[in-house]
């Protein structure tokens, strides 16, 4: 089931335009990369089983780094007419996904002592001059 498009800014040859992209504030192609998705949700559930296994808190995690890589090309054949053959390449990638336990955070202080505010030699003496004092 399909719950929102992803908008295709940069490659998006040969895709079509459609209007569920203006939910994101850009009208022009986008697609429900399906088989790509669940990839990605399978390394996060193996990453969640990791994350288990080194006794961490699984709801409090959260990515911090996520990257795609190119990796090297599968070469293969596919047989054509008239005794030709073409390269038949398959294009994989390298994930990459850090994910680190959120700390909860420490309050301000209350009773923080300010600092008295510094002012330039130039802001004194336009003080001094709107205060009525002449300038030195």
């Amino acid at each position: 089931e399909h719950k929102d498009v992803v908008s295709l800014r940069r490659y998006n040859g040969s895709a079509g335009r459609t209007p569920l992209t203006k939910g994101h504030g850009f009208s022009g192609p986008g697609r429900f990369p399906e088989k790509s998705v669940k990839h990605l949700l399978d390394l996060l559930t193996n990453a969640e089983s990791n994350a288990e296994g080194k006794e961490l808190d699984s709801d409090n995690l959260h990515i911090t780094h996520i990257q795609v890589n190119q990796a090297c090309h599968g070469r293969r054949r596919t047989y054509r007419a008239h005794g030709r053959i073409n390269a038949y390449m398959s294009s994989p990638c390298h994930v990459e996904i850090i994910l680190t336990e959120k700390e909860e955070g420490v309050k301000k202080a209350d009773d923080v002592v300010s600092r008295p505010e510094r002012k330039t030699k130039k802001q004194l003496a336009k003080e001094r001059l709107t205060n009525g004092a002449s300038a030195k």
